[in-house]
C-alpha cells in the first residue's frame, strides 16, 4: 500500500462506500478505485451476527428495509439475496405505559395513567402528536415534497422561521406536561420525537406512510448487502484496505493525499467521505482540506445520536401467546422490545432493550466498555430482566436467557446510530451543497446524514447516488486525469 495512488478513494466500507465503489468500477472499469476502512470489517452500521439455533442473524445495526425503498430493493434483487418479512406475526403492536398494557401508540387506553388536559383526554398518542404537526404544518397530510421545500424556504411559526423549530419544541409548546410525556413514551425513539427538525420530521414520517410497504430483511442479514457489493467491487479490480484509518487529508500538487494512522499516504484524484459525521468532524480537526466553511455548515446541520441494542435469546419464545405482535414500547428504561421468533417450539431472539439519544444514558454505567456484540454485564442483564417481568404482567415466568449480545453505537467516538436534521438547519440548502461542499475541491460527502431518508439504508444510497451523479457526469468523467501511479 505505501506509495499507492488511485483515481478515486472512498473512505468507509459501509453500504454507501461499497455501493459507490461497485457502481464506479462497473461504469468506469478503467478508473482505479480504492475503499479505505478504519475497522477490520465491511458493513459499517450494518452488522449481522449469526447465533447457533436461530434461523437468521441478529442485527446489531440496521435491521430492516421497507419494500418501498426502491434503491435497497434494487440491490437485493440485483444480487439475488433471499429475504423474509421482518414482522412475521401480523399481530397487534403493544405498549406498556405507566403500568397499563395498550395496543400501541394508536390506542387511547395507553394514556390512562397520564394527567392529560381536558382537550387531550380520550385521544391516542398518535392523535396528539399529529395535532402538533397540524400547528406548524397545516394540511401536512396533503403536502408533496415541493410544498415542504417552499415551506422551509419561507414559512414561519409563532414569528420564527419554521426551520428554527425541533419537533420537540413544537409539541412541548402545544401539549400539557403529561401530554408531552405520553407522546414521548409512546413514540419510543427519543431522537425522532424530540430533536428532529420539525418540518423535516413531519415530511420524513409522511413520506414513509405507504400502506402497501412492508419491512423485510435479507436471510443472511443486512450486512450481506455491503459484503456482496464489496465482493463484486474487488472482483472488478477495486481495492479494499481494512484497518486503514485516515488520520488527515491534504491537497498536494493537484491531488488529494490521505494520511493513515500507521504513517502511510495514499494519493487520489478525488475522495468520497462516507463516514458518520462525528468521524468527519474529528478528521476535520487535522485536515486543512476540510476547513472550508461549507464543510462546517454541512456537519453542523445534522446531529448524530447514540443508540444501544441488547439482544437476548431463549430456548423458546416465552412471550407467546401473551404478546401477539413484533414490538412493545414501554416507559421503562428498555424503551423498545422486538420479538423475533418464527416458531413456538424453537429457540427465539428478542431485542430486549433498544434505546437512543437521551434514553441511552441510564445504561451507560451498566454497559461500561462492553459493546460490539459482547455478552452483556451481569448487572445490566438483571435490570433488563426486571423490566421484562414488569412489562409482561400476563406472563407467569420470564426465564433467564441462553445468551446475550450488546451493541453501543456511540461507545466509539467515531460512531453514532444515525443522524437527523437539527432545528435551525434548512435541509434543502444543505442537501444541495453536501455532495461536494467546496466546488474547488474534489472531496465529496455521502452517507445517510445527508439525505431525505436519514437513519435508513435507503438514505445512505440516496446520498451515494447524489455523489455518483457528479463523479460520473460526462464533463467530469472526460476531465478526469488518472493519478500517476506510485506518486
Amino acid at each position: 500500500m505505501p506509495g499507492e495512488s488511485y483515481d478515486i478513494a472512498i473512505v468507509g466500507a459501509g453500504i454507501a462506500g461499497t455501493y459507490i465503489g461497485d457502481r464506479l468500477k462497473r461504469a468506469r472499469p478503467d478508473w482505479s478505485v480504492a475503499i479505505l476502512e478504519r475497522t477490520d470489517r465491511i458493513g459499517g452500521r450494518l452488522r449481522s451476527v449469526p447465533i447457533a439455533g436461530l434461523d437468521h442473524p441478529i442485527e446489531l445495526g440496521g435491521m430492516r428495509y421497507m419494500s418501498s425503498h426502491r434503491r435497497v430493493a434494487s440491490i437485493v434483487n440485483e444480487l439475488a439475496l433471499p429475504t423474509h418479512p421482518f414482522d412475521r406475526t401480523e399481530g397487534q403492536e403493544r405498549a406498556f405505559l405507566r403500568g397499563i398494557v395498550a395496543q400501541g401508540p394508536g390506542d387511547p387506553a395507553g394514556a390512562t395513567n397520564y394527567r392529560l388536559d381536558a382537550n387531550e383526554r380520550g385521544r391516542s398518542a398518535v392523535e396528539l402528536w399529529q395535532s402538533g404537526f397540524e400547528r406548524i404544518v397545516p394540511n401536512w397530510q396533503r403536502l408533496e415534497h415541493d410544498d415542504y421545500v417552499r415551506l422551509r424556504a419561507a414559512g414561519d411559526y409563532l414569528g420564527r422561521p419554521v426551520t428554527d423549530w425541533s419537533i420537540g419544541d413544537v409539541l412541548r409548546g402545544s401539549l400539557s406536561a403529561d401530554g408531552w410525556a405520553y407522546v414521548q413514551d409512546a413514540f419510543g425513539y427519543d431522537s425522532g420525537i424530540r430533536a428532529f427538525n420539525a418540518t423535516d420530521f413531519i415530511e420524513f414520517l409522511h413520506s414513509g406512510g405507504d400502506p402497501t410497504s412492508v419491512a423485510r430483511t435479507p436471510d443472511g442479514g443486512m450486512e450481506s448487502m455491503p459484503q456482496s457489493l464489496a465482493e463484486r467491487f474487488e472482483w472488478s479490480g477495486g481495492a479494499i484496505w481494512l484497518g486503514s484509518e485516515v488520520a488527515s487529508i491534504e491537497i498536494s500538487d493537484g491531488a488529494v493525499v490521505l494520511h493513515t494512522n500507521d504513517g502511510r499516504s495514499i494519493r487520489a484524484g478525488r475522495v468520497v467521505l462516507t463516514a458518520p459525521v462525528p468521524a468527519l468532524e474529528l478528521l476535520a480537526r487535522t485536515s486543512p482540506a476540510l476547513g472550508h466553511p461549507r464543510f462546517g455548515r454541512a456537519f453542523a446541520a445534522v446531529e448524530g445520536f447514540p443508540a444501544m441494542k441488547l439482544y437476548l435469546w431463549y430456548d423458546h419464545p416465552w412471550w407467546r401467546p401473551a404478546v401477539s405482535g413484533i414490538r412493545s414500547v414501554a416507559d421503562l428504561p428498555v424503551r423498545k422490545v422486538f420479538y423475533l421468533d418464527a416458531r413456538p417450539d424453537s429457540p427465539a431472539a428478542m431485542l430486549a432493550m433498544y434505546t437512543d439519544a437521551l434514553d441511552v444514558e441510564p445504561w451507560r454505567e451498566l454497559a461500561g466498555d462492553t459493546s460490539d456484540g459482547a455478552p452483556a454485564p451481569t448487572a445490566m442483564l438483571a435490570e433488563v430482566q426486571r423490566c421484562l417481568r414488569e412489562m409482561h404482567p400476563d406472563v407467569a415466568d420470564v426465564p433467564e436467557p441462553v445468551g446475550s449480545a450488546l451493541m453501543h453505537w456511540g461507545a466509539d467516538p467515531h460512531e453514532v446510530g444515525w443522524h437527523f436534521w437539527r432545528g435551525g438547519a434548512v435541509s434543502d440548502e444543505v442537501l444541495a451543497l453536501a455532495p461536494q461542499p467546496d466546488p474547488a475541491l474534489p472531496i465529496y460527502l455521502a452517507g445517510e446524514a445527508f439525505s431525505r431518508q436519514q437513519s435508513w439504508v435507503e438514505g445512505a444510497l440516496e446520498a451515494a447516488e447524489a455523489v455518483l451523479e457528479r463523479l460520473l457526469a460526462p464533463a467530469s468523467a472526460d476531465s478526469v486525469k488518472p493519478v500517476t501511479r506510485g506518486g
